[in-house]
Parts: C-alpha cells; sequence; structure tokens
C-alpha cells in the first residue's frame, strides 16, 4: 500500500513537472501562450484542414461519403508528419532556450554553472505558486464568502425591520466591500499570473 502511495506520488509529482516544463517553453515560442492554448490551436488547424479536404475532394469526386474518407485519411497522414516534425523544431527551440536562460541566469549570478536550468524553472514555479496564494490572503475566500452571506442578511433583514433604511445601507456596504476585497485579490492574481517578463529575476512559468 505504502508502495503504491509512494508511486501515485511521484508519479504526479513528475507530471506536473512535465507540465510546468510545458508550458514554460511554450510561453517562450508562443509569446506568451500557454501550452493548453497551443494545443487547442493546432486542434482548430486540424479541423480545419479536414474541412477544407473534404470540400476539396467533394468538388472534384461529388461524393460526400469517400470525400470524408479521403479528408480523414490525409488529415491523418499530414498530422502525424506534421507531429513529428514539430517535435524536431520543438526540441531544437527547447535547447536554445535552455541555453539562453541558463547563460542569462548565470551572469545575473543567480545560477552556478552545475545547476540544472529546468529544476530552477521548477522551483521558481513552486515559488510563484506560493507568492500567488499569498497575494489572495488579504483576505481569505471564507472571509469573503461570510460578507456576501452578511450582506444577503442585511438585505433580508431590511424587509421585516421597523429600520428598513439602515439595514440596505448596511448591506450596500458589506457588498461594496466584499466585492473591492474579491476585485483585489483577482487583480493580484491576473498581475502575477500574467508576468510576461521572463528574463529578469521574476521569471515567469
Amino acid at each position: 500500500m505504502k508502495k503504491n502511495l509512494k508511486y501515485l506520488r511521484e508519479s504526479r509529482r513528475l507530471k506536473e513537472r512535465q507540465r510546468v516544463l510545458e508550458n514554460f517553453y511554450t510561453k517562450q515560442m508562443k509569446k506568451g501562450k500557454t501550452f493548453r492554448a497551443d494545443i487547442f490551436d493546432k486542434i482548430s488547424m486540424i479541423i480545419g484542414v479536414l474541412i477544407a479536404l473534404i470540400f476539396i475532394f467533394n468538388k472534384i469526386i461529388g461524393n460526400f461519403i469517400i470525400s470524408l474518407l479521403l479528408g480523414l485519411i490525409s488529415t491523418t497522414i499530414i498530422g502525424i508528419f506534421g507531429k513529428r516534425l514539430n517535435k524536431k523544431i520543438r526540441d531544437k527551440k527547447i535547447q536554445d532556450i535552455r541555453k539562453e536562460y541558463k547563460l542569462k541566469l548565470q551572469e545575473e549570478k543567480v545560477l552556478l554553472p552545475d545547476e540544472d536550468i529546468e529544476d530552477y524553472i521548477i522551483s521558481r514555479y513552486y515559488e510563484k505558486k506560493s507568492e500567488l496564494k499569498s497575494s489572495l490572503n488579504f483576505f481569505s475566500k471564507d472571509k469573503i464568502f461570510k460578507l456576501y452571506l452578511l450582506f444577503i442578511v442585511f438585505y433580508i433583514t431590511a424587509f421585516f425591520s421597523t429600520y428598513p433604511m439602515y439595514y440596505k445601507i448596511m448591506a450596500v456596504v458589506t457588498f461594496v466591500i466584499a466585492t473591492i476585497i474579491s476585485s483585489y485579490n483577482f487583480t493580484e492574481y491576473l498581475r502575477k499570473k500574467d508576468n510576461k517578463d521572463l528574463l529578469n529575476k521574476d521569471i515567469d512559468v
């Protein structure tokens, strides 16, 4: 049982490491675009090619079913060769990115020559993740929820109280405070999440 749990934890850790690195390298190659967004772009392109081929074959042959089959076969072949070619290009770019950032970080005395650049990227990811969590602690999500709940209580109470205006004002004030805090936390999250300056100390991962 312990071995299984250890294996699962290790497997999860390796998958997260791979995901972080894939995301990091894709951001460098695609001007800030995430790995997931890049995959969606490729899927959209494949669908576009498939539709175009079906249309062309149907124009030539005049049979939709045959055109659909030919389109699927052609798109599959193009996809296989395109994936192999893209992998070679991507691997070459990844090697260049590693060299570029390792050199940059060594020049800035951030990374030692014998340190692994990918280990550094992963460590920065966890640091930024921790920073991101702390940026949302101006008021915890639990307290924000309670403020919104208090707003509902004040608002409902206004209909049964002999001083409805007082409770309505308190409801509005509570709602505004909860919204301001929520907006602040969300803004901080976006600011840190979308940091594109990857050559400085706050390298985005």
